[in-house]
């Protein structure tokens, strides 16, 4: 390998670490100035060396992508801070004002990120209506998004796969470590998690009332300064005008449990 070889492999590295949702081949042309032979050739050894992977048939990515846990993670919990200290109250989650802004820019990002792209409602109407399983499809698509650190995701469902009655959570989306490797998240640091509360919600608002019907509000429920744990709250909320849809008759049905619990039927 040519020491022009090897800096070209430095940057494909280098542009992949800038775009976590990957680039074609086509793209590293154009980025890079050499013939799209030889960019195929440069991907494929590194491809072989284990530091990239096709994500897509013609979508390559960092096999360990930079996420904001591993980059960019103090400069990250900085700008959050330092958004408060510029804007005052309504940039501060200790404030009602300041959760709802840090949480409608993250409804502003969601429809924003590549994977948006890929979602198809009719395929999924088609191969199912339990909620489980809808959540699992959105939460994948967040997943692969790679726009939030590893979490894990715990249903609250009713025997009939409903959200839990008396709560109306339907699962809880769950976060440990913080997402600074090496030094814990602070004080307006856990605004990120406000964020991904809107991308998660604006994703789901795309998916659940479509197919399932209901409300959905995905929240912040737990948040352990101390132990860097943080949990958000998916809940859907039925009523008259966000009814259950029941997937065989069509029928709209504003209190499904309810009615399951006094007739045993809906």
């Amino acid at each position: 390998m040519t020491k022009k070889g090897e800096q070209i492999k430095e940057q494909i590295l280098r542009y992949l670490e800038r775009n976590p949702d990957g680039l074609r081949i086509g793209q590293l042309t154009n980025l890079l100035g050499v013939s799209r032979n030889s960019v195929y050739r440069y991907v494929q050894e590194l491809e072989e060396n284990g530091k990239i992977k096709k994500h897509h048939p013609k979508i390559w990515r960092l096999t360990k992508p930079f996420k904001p846990q591993t980059i960019l993670g103090y400069q990250y919990q900085a700008l959050l801070q330092g958004l408060r200290r510029i804007g005052g109250e309504m940039w501060d989650i200790k404030t009602e004002n300041g959760r709802n802004n840090f949480k409608n820019l993250g409804k502003y990002i969601s429809p924003r990120m590549k994977e948006s792209s890929k979602l198809d409602l009719e395929r999924l109407r088609q191969k199912t209506h339990y909620l489980q399983d809808i959540i699992e499809y959105g939460m994948k698509l967040v997943e692969e998004a790679s726009s939030v650190e590893p979490f894990k995701t715990s249903f609250s469902l009713d025997d009939n796969g409903f959200p839990n009655e008396n709560t109306n959570i339907a699962a809880i989306v769950s976060f440990h470590g913080g997402y600074v490797q090496t030094s814990k998240v602070k004080g307006n640091g856990f605004a990120h998690y406000y964020i991904i509360a809107g991308i998660i919600e604006a994703n789901m608002e795309q998916i659940i009332p479509t197919i399932y019907g209901g409300r959905v509000v995905v929240d912040v429920i737990k948040m352990d300064e101390e132990n860097q744990n943080v949990e958000l709250g998916l809940f859907v909320y039925f009523d008259k005008e966000t009814p259950f849809i029941d997937p065989y008759s069509k029928r709209r049905i504003p209190h499904p449990q309810r009615e399951i619990r006094i007739h045993g039927h809906y």
